[in-house]
């Protein structure tokens, strides 16, 4: 197996186990299990104060429609609430519940507890090292083929 076929594979299964490590984590809460498109918005959610429809769409660079029902689903699990504007009655602000903020929560921890496990089975120096050229590897130049979420930091 060349090494691009081999680097695609291992980066497919650390998203696969990600998803995994995600979802066992809210079954361990005893929370309802929710998508990964359903967590990014969540965790975007959480990492920004009186976000918008508008901004959302923004950010996770999808349509306005797409944000809409995905937020209309989330509100109606309980995660999200939509608060009109004071200034502007067509414009929402967009928050987690306290379910949102402890699924918010879990989604940070899985990814650690994964990291952890990574780092359990390298040398310091090794870690390092892997820091280093992941970072390298997410943050070449706009326009280098890095992906929409390599720049966005804890909201993938």
């Amino acid at each position: 197996m060349d090494r691009r076929k081999r680097m695609s594979d291992i980066i497919e299964t650390v998203g696969h186990a990600l998803v995994r490590a995600k979802v066992a984590k809210l079954d361990r809460l005893g929370m309802p299990e929710i998508n990964l498109t359903q967590f990014q918005h969540i965790s975007v959610i959480q990492h920004h104060q009186d976000l918008t429809f508008g901004d959302l769409a923004r950010i996770l660079e999808l349509s306005k429609p797409a944000v809409t029902a995905i937020v209309q689903k989330l509100s109606e699990q309980g995660f999200v609430t939509k608060q009109q504007s004071d200034r502007d009655r067509r414009v929402y602000h967009l928050r987690l519940t306290e379910t949102g903020r402890q699924v918010a929560a879990s989604y940070e921890e899985s990814r650690l507890e994964y990291v952890d496990g990574i780092r359990q089975a390298l040398s310091d120096d090794e870690f390092s090292q892997l820091l280093a050229l992941m970072e390298k590897a997410l943050h070449r130049p706009l326009g280098q083929g890095h992906g929409k979420f390599a720049d966005r930091g804890s909201t993938a």
